[in-house]
């Protein structure tokens, strides 16, 4: 049964959720474009984080969503598909939170900083290519720098789209599996009485 403690829940959780997956965003901004590390640290400290923050991802929507299960009656159940949707909903503010975090973030530390940042990964991505005397993708680099340099600044209403695009799919995809494992049916009990009355 869907009430205001289910939306005051997905407030909740969309929030704790997203407040995580935002500084995770950060942090994966800072490393690529404004961090000084050369691209093989930044390499290996982006992919370390990425998998925490994966991981943290499906332990908070497995735990958040037992929890919501957890509250609610037993007496109604809690059906695959409210299971489903507390997880879209929890995804899509969390989504939402991502990518306000993300334009701030760009914002406050610097656009063309962000833009010079990028392109410098690029630089460095031709530089080992040409030290394996690999040279087919110059142009291939060039033209990315060209386009990232020439690419206008993209609004916050673009940004949380694109962000609550991809929380919405990851979470739908993942909340397939967890809403199958945390749903429950309506628990009915049945007053027995005493055959000898």
């Amino acid at each position: 049964m869907i009430g205001k403690d289910f939306w005051y829940d997905v407030l909740r959780s969309g929030a704790i959720l997203g407040s995580v997956m935002a500084l995770s965003r950060i942090v994966e901004m800072y490393l690529l474009a404004y961090s000084g590390l050369n691209m093989g640290s930044v390499s290996m400290w982006f992919l370390l984080e990425w998998v925490v923050a994966a991981a943290i991802f499906i332990w908070l929507l497995v735990r958040l969503s037992k929890r919501r299960a957890a509250a609610t009656d037993s007496k109604y159940g809690y059906s695959y598909s409210v299971a489903l949707a507390y997880i879209l909903m929890v995804s899509m503010l969390a989504g939402v939170m991502v990518g306000v975090a993300d334009t701030l973030f760009i914002g406050i530390m610097g656009y063309d900083a962000y833009i010079d940042g990028m392109v410098g990964r690029i630089d460095e991505m031709r530089a080992l290519y040409a030290s394996m005397n690999i040279n087919s993708v110059d142009a291939d680099f060039n033209e990315m720098a060209s386009a990232l340099r020439a690419a206008e600044r993209p609004s916050m209403v673009s940004t949380v789209f694109s962000m609550f695009n991809t929380y919405v799919l990851t979470g739908g995809l993942l909340g397939l599996i967890i809403a199958g494992a945390v749903c429950r049916k309506p628990q009915v009990t049945i007053d027995k009485q005493d055959d000898n009355e």
